[in-house]
């Protein structure tokens, strides 16, 4: 698996992390740190295409 795909993966599975997160009724804290972490992904993908 090259790493685009790794990455896309990891994008997903984050994205599902801040989603139950958000069903969850997680505090702020805990949903920005995770946008951010999935902000820190994105770019990073971006910056490989």
């Amino acid at each position: 698996m090259d790493d685009i795909s790794k990455l896309e993966e990891k994008i997903e599975s984050v994205r599902h992390e801040l989603y139950d997160a958000y069903l969850s009724g997680a505090d702020d804290e805990e949903v920005l740190y995770i946008s951010q972490k999935l902000d820190k992904l994105l770019n990073q993908l971006h910056s490989l295409l």
